[in-house]
């Protein structure tokens, strides 16, 4: 479809829309859900429920306010409906499954899970709340899976402050790579086709997610920190991942390039040696290791249980569709409103976020809509993030 007229993107968001509309039984919650997605993509500073009442022409913003308190409708069934669009347009059988966080500044303390903790958008520890966020990548597009709130043990103990902030008796705490395996499990289980899945140190640095990962019979390529202890199979005595990259001989490296920077394109030296990580199920695997040209002390790792016969640059491929959902946290937050909410309740921060990423896919699905119809390399997904 070419969009060259208002009426070309009302067809495209009616048909997008169409999935979830069943999910709103009330034709006004239905309405406002329409109105909702649309104004969080309007150019407007802040899309919060009353800019959004008011770009979207409505007098009064409580009917957008009900629809994240009151109105009945459920998140969870949203999110799994974006799912099976997403699988429909761009699943691929050896898609990438990328874990990521992100952090929303906010200011007070009654905003559900709000605490002074890190927050990787700013680099330091801030007054926020965190969002876990499960990402697909394949050769078709990239695009949002799944979310989930992180809940600090502190909030988990507090009856009062639950009770407030309106947390289901149910939840309890999970660490970050517990609300991870959750996400890839779920999505496993409605047949996402997702032959790996990728993550930063806070994610790959947990033994109990990368053994969730092997055992559901699918590859890692996880960064761990580079103090982790590893076993290299020809020595039985551990010593640091850094360590055992010094260790390595010159022509054990190769220097590959899979990104384009504004000066051309970016080199790495990569290497990659069997070794077996003590914390780990599975035995032997992969210690992938990135370093800069010209600064050897300036490395990346990664663990794998990809199959000892993967070629290096296909673990190095993999390992880079991290990138895309930075770039997809980024867009939401810039294009569809992702951290422009103001609710303080459990279901209400769930409601906003589900509804955003709702609008984000639809321009996701847009942007590859329009780009050649043919497949193209995880490379090129990379590149044009």
């Amino acid at each position: 479809m070419d969009f060259e007229n208002s009426d070309d993107w009302d067809a495209s968001f009616d048909s997008f829309f169409s999935h979830f509309e069943p999910l709103f039984k009330r034709s006004e919650s239905r309405g406002c859900a329409r109105d909702y997605i649309r104004g969080l993509l309007a150019d407007v500073k802040r899309k919060n429920c009353w800019q959004i009442a008011e770009v979207m022409g409505v007098d009064d913003p409580q009917a957008m306010q009900r629809l994240l308190y009151e109105a009945q409708w459920d998140d969870g069934m949203a999110r799994q409906q974006l799912r099976a669009v997403t699988r429909h347009k761009l699943g691929y059988q050896p898609g990438v499954g990328v874990i990521d966080e992100s952090g929303f500044v906010k200011k007070g303390e009654q905003s559900v899970g709000v605490k002074r903790q890190w927050c990787g958008r700013l680099g330091k520890v801030e007054n926020c709340q965190v969002g876990v966020f499960l990402g697909y990548v394949t050769p078709f597009g990239s695009a949002f899976l799944d979310c989930q709130l992180y809940l600090p043990q502190s909030w988990c103990e507090d009856e009062a402050r639950r009770q407030a902030a309106r947390v289901p008796a149910a939840i309890r705490f999970q660490t970050k790579p517990e609300l991870a395996v959750g996400m890839l499990q779920q999505a496993w289980s409605e047949g996402i086709s997702m032959q790996w899945v990728v993550g930063d140190t806070v994610y790959g640095n947990s033994p109990t997610l990368r053994n969730a990962i092997a055992a559901s019979g699918r590859y890692y390529v996880m960064e761990i920190p580079a103090t982790n202890l590893i076993h290299p199979i020809t020595d039985a005595e551990a010593l640091a991942a850094q360590t055992l990259a010094q260790q390595l001989p010159d022509i054990a490296w190769e220097r590959m390039a899979f990104e384009l920077g504004e000066k051309g394109l970016c080199f790495y030296d990569w290497a990659a040696a069997r070794v077996v990580a003590p914390t780990d199920e599975i035995g032997e695997q992969w210690l992938l290791i990135r370093r800069s040209v010209g600064e050897k002390t300036t490395c990346k790792y990664a663990l794998s249980n990809a199959p000892a016969d993967t070629p290096l640059a296909e673990l190095a491929t993999i390992a880079l569709a991290r990138h895309p959902i930075e770039h997809l946290l980024e867009e939401a937050k810039s294009e569809a409103g992702l951290a422009d909410y103001e609710v303080r309740h459990w279901h209400s921060w769930y409601r906003h976020i589900t509804l955003s990423l709702l609008a984000h896919t639809w321009l996701s699905l847009i942007r590859h809509e329009q780009r050649q119809k043919k497949p193209i390399t995880l490379l090129d997904e990379f590149q044009s993030a």
